[in-house]
């Protein structure tokens, strides 16, 4: 498996909400930095807990009953893999000026290091289209 399946895999498990697939391909040290965005305005950045913690809240299913990540263009060097998408969620409650049943749409840069078939970093740059209103 190329660092480039890992990383479309474990995305693929993020997008079904399933933490323990999602989990397999994460190192225990692994460090996930968020830039600041629409929802996470001051950036942030996440251990392996909380980002399982994090999709363990996603699975509830409360705020988006499901989520899409279209892969625009994906690159592998070393062991660096950078993947461009189109993520859409769709909400299972308001949010903003969307209402539950409609899509928020971000358009994300993801930068990963992994290392020995498990991912010790993602860097993620979210770009959310306007959901304020």
């Amino acid at each position: 498996m190329t660092n480039l399946d890992v990383v479309k895999a474990y995305v693929a498990a993020v997008e079904r909400f399933d933490g323990k697939a999602a989990a397999a391909f994460m190192d225990e040290a692994i460090r996930f930095t968020e830039l600041p965005n629409r929802i996470r305005p001051a950036g942030g950045a996440d251990d392996k807990a909380a980002l399982l913690a994090g999709l363990e809240r996603a699975a509830s299913r409360q705020l988006l009953r499901e989520q899409r990540y279209h892969l625009v263009s994906e690159m592998e060097a070393g062991d660096r893999v950078v993947l461009e998408a189109r993520w859409e969620g769709v909400l299972a409650q308001p949010l903003g000026k969307l209402a539950a049943g409609e899509t928020m749409v971000a358009h994300i840069c993801m930068l990963f290091r992994v290392q020995d078939g498990r991912i010790l970093e993602q860097r993620n740059y979210d770009c959310y289209e306007d959901f304020t209103g």
